[in-house]
Parts: structure tokens; C-alpha cells; sequence
């Protein structure tokens, strides 16, 4: 059996070039960019809703109106975003 002796480039994995970091980082830009188009609806109508609920005594329809209209938003949203139209 023969031995080999290691030299330094094959004992040390090998970094990651240039692009793919840079499409790592893309894509965990595109995934925070979904990310707050998902939830900034519901989390701005939904308190909205039950502000409303609380002043008008209409328990719980504008807060259920709030969800509907922030998860139609979030929809919107997403797909735009798909589309390219940012």
C-alpha cells in the first residue's frame, strides 16, 4: 500500500467562489422581500380591525374584515412581486 503525502490545496476544502455567495445573498434578499410583502397586511389591518371592533362595538367582524383584507393584500402583493413588477 502506498501513501500519499498531502500538500496544502488538497487538505483544505475549498472556498466557495465569487458567484455563489453572491447567489446566496440574492436569494436571501428575495426571501426577506417575500418575507414582509407576506405579513405587513395582516400585521397592519388586523390591530386596525380590532381598534375598530373596540370603538364601534362590532366585535368581531372588523377585525375578521381586517384579516381578509390583509391576507387579499398579501396575496397581491406576492404575486406582483413574482411577476417582476416591484
Amino acid at each position: 500500500m502506498q501513501w500519499k503525502m498531502r500538500t496544502k490545496s488538497e487538505s483544505q476544502p475549498e472556498r466557495p467562489a465569487a458567484s455563489s455567495r453572491k447567489a446566496v445573498l440574492e436569494l436571501i434578499v428575495d426571501m426577506a422581500d417575500v418575507t414582509w410583502r407576506m405579513f405587513v397586511g395582516p400585521a397592519v389591518l388586523v390591530p386596525a380591525g380590532l381598534w375598530a371592533d373596540l370603538k364601534y362595538d362590532t366585535k368581531p367582524w372588523l377585525t375578521v374584515l381586517g384579516l381578509v383584507l390583509g391576507l387579499c393584500a398579501s396575496v397581491l402583493l406576492v404575486r406582483s412581486q413574482l411577476r417582476g413588477g416591484q
